[in-house]
């Protein structure tokens, strides 16, 4: 009997391991897509923005950041693809390139959620503050160069200081058979989940509560704008009703226009103002006319600027649902029942580096227009295409496909 529980207490704290050579290739494949997709996409983000002057503005310095991060950890994905695909451990002497590649893919997460949190804060300012304050801000290219910098250099410290100190290690992962942290010999398993912790706590907070300010702010702006134009609408539909009303009859205006109108006439064909009604014709009627034009034009330009924040958005809500089951594993102990869920939760996560330019193709207002002229080699219809671009004039032979 007591030999029996021996053998079941060994049998429920046995490690766990990823051995499952198909479920391993079945990942393998799909990280395989994720490259292809994301180096091809990816690329074709920083391309369009190269190409494109209509594309070089503050927020989409900002997405080309996004693009770089993206695209350097689908760069190194084959890491994971190789570690996956060996049957039995890191098939090569040295784990530079396996140690490399969980580096980089632990950096370029935290650079993605902090990127997304500066488009938000961005767009934010944009639409629920002045031009001027606006410009004060992203108008500095200081400001954004520091913003930028901050973006890499604090994930990377975050990733690379534990590491350094030997708090943990970082390679080929022999309970997963992938690139990612391990238990370090020295340190044990406790030091590996002190660090997975640090990296939940210092890469999801203050983007997550940056990213759900902004996007409220900026709803709820956008919400009372839209209430404010309805009022002025059926203002102005009012003011409209009340001055066709008011309008002189067909035969008060062929009096007026031969010169006999009387005065009582006259002041019945429009309302009392103290001013002449020749002054009242043009100082307020048309007047109003040019100003509900203007207005019409911002109003336009305000939903550009929405349109493009919903995209933004949509980049938001991929991402979000690729990391929870992540950040799930990060915050709780990953063994036992969700040990089994790790690779899967993983590979979600790298699925999100090739999703965003699909999102730029399909929903972005000059993403999309700069990707179709690139990919059916239309160069000269490039919008605003650089100078070097545009003096090639049909732009022939830019690439093999012309």
């Amino acid at each position: 009997m007591a030999d029996m529980e021996t053998t079941t207490l060994t049998t429920t704290e046995a490690p766990y391991e990823f051995d499952s050579y198909g479920q391993r290739l079945f990942i393998a494949f799909v990280l395989v897509l994720v490259f292809l997709s994301g180096v091809f996409g990816n690329g074709l983000v920083v391309v369009s923005v190269l190409l494109s002057r209509r594309l070089r503005n503050v927020t989409n310095i900002f997405v080309v950041n996004l693009a770089v991060a993206d695209l350097l950890a689908c760069t190194f994905l084959p890491a994971t693809i190789i570690a996956l695909s060996s049957p039995h451990s890191w098939p090569f002497e040295s784990q530079l390139f396996c140690t490399s590649a969980s580096i980089v893919i632990y950096v370029t997460i935290g650079v993605s959620l902090y990127t997304l949190a500066s488009i938000a804060v961005n767009r934010c300012v944009l639409i629920t503050q002045s031009v001027e304050r606006y410009q004060r801000i992203y108008g500095n290219k200081s400001i954004v160069i520091g913003i930028i910098t901050f973006l890499w250099a604090f994930p990377a410290a975050l990733v690379l200081i534990p590491f350094v100190m030997g708090m943990n290690e970082l390679g080929y992962n022999s309970k997963y058979h992938s690139c990612t942290d391990t238990v370090s010999e020295e340190q044990g398993e406790s030091a590996e989940k002190v660090y997975d912790l640090l990296l939940a706590v210092g890469l999801f907070p203050v983007p997550t509560i940056l990213l759900f300010v902004s996007y409220w702010k900026i709803y709820s702006h956008v919400l009372s704008h839209a209430k404010k134009l309805q009022a002025n609408k059926e203002e102005s539909d009012a003011l409209s009703m009340s001055i066709d009303s008011t309008r002189p009859t067909p035969y008060g205006e062929k009096t007026y226009a031969a010169g006999n109108m009387s005065e009582s006439n006259s002041c019945a064909s429009l309302p009392r103002t103290g001013v002449s009604d020749s002054e009242t014709v043009e100082g307020s009627i048309k007047p109003k006319r040019k100003k509900r034009r203007k207005k019409t034009v911002k109003s336009n330009l305000s939903r550009r600027q929405v349109e493009i924040t919903k995209n933004l958005f949509y980049v938001l809500c991929a991402f979000l649902v690729c990391i929870t089951p992540y950040l799930i594993l990060l915050v709780f102990n990953d063994d036992g029942p969700l040990a089994a869920f790790a690779p899967y939760a993983a590979a979600c996560l790298m699925i999100n580096n090739c999703i965003n330019w699909i999102i730029y193709a399909t929903k972005h207002p000059h993403f999309k227009v700069v990707f179709k002229c690139i990919l059916t080699c239309k160069w000269r219809e490039i919008p605003e295409p650089v100078g070097w671009l545009r003096d090639r004039g049909d732009g022939n032979k830019l690439c093999p496909c012309c």
